[in-house]
């Protein structure tokens, strides 16, 4: 990596560092681009250069985070020997994580009248990329310590789609307590491996 480019996410890191605590601290709607590039050190300009639009800048923040939710789902399942129970592992520490992440736990305490709702749509009504780069980690997962699967790969994606959408879903609605919702998801996978297999 030459110098220029890692000066760069140097400068990326410092913005989104400084937009996280920005949240954390007084919420979403407080966030501007002068006041991210004051705490950053750098003009608003360069906050502008860097992710074009206030909405863009809420972007990467979410994936930043999910990349943070991703090396749980690795480790998780890593750490099982069956696949039901690594997804069930995954699950589980991805919404214990859930709760613990200030930056979600903020953003799913935003008011749904909010007039600066660019956060709760990202990882609602928007949240195609967030999937889309779930899947495709977690897919890689299975197939990395689990094979073989009775799934066709059509099949094995769909089933991880609607694994990573039901744990976004218990994220941003929760309605059990995290191992429950683990469970629960982990018995409908089980129930698609057996009818496979049959």
């Amino acid at each position: 990596m030459t110098a220029g480019v890692q000066s760069v996410g140097l400068v990326r890191d410092r913005l989104l560092d400084a937009a996280q605590a920005t949240i954390e601290d007084t919420g979403w709607s407080s966030v501007t681009m002068a006041r991210i590039g004051e705490q950053a050190g750098v003009s608003r300009q360069t906050v502008y250069n860097e992710f074009g639009t206030k909405h863009g800048l809420a972007e990467q923040l979410a994936m930043r985070e999910l990349g943070r939710f991703l090396e749980v789902v690795r480790e998780r399942m890593a750490s099982e020997t069956e696949l039901v129970e690594g997804i069930r592992a995954a699950c589980e520490g991805v919404l214990l994580m859930g709760e613990r992440s200030l930056l979600v736990r903020t953003i799913m305490g935003s008011l749904p009248d909010e007039h600066d709702t660019d956060f709760l749509k990202i990882l609602t009504t928007e949240s195609g990329e967030i999937v889309e780069s779930a899947v495709i980690v977690v897919k890689q997962s299975v197939l990395d310590l689990y094979p073989p699967t009775p799934l066709t790969d059509g099949e094995l994606e769909v089933a991880v789609e609607v694994v990573v959408r039901l744990v976004l879903s218990a994220i941003t609605r929760p309605s059990k307590p995290p191992a429950d919702a683990a469970t629960d998801i982990a018995w409908i996978v089980g129930l698609a491996f057996k009818g496979a297999g049959g």
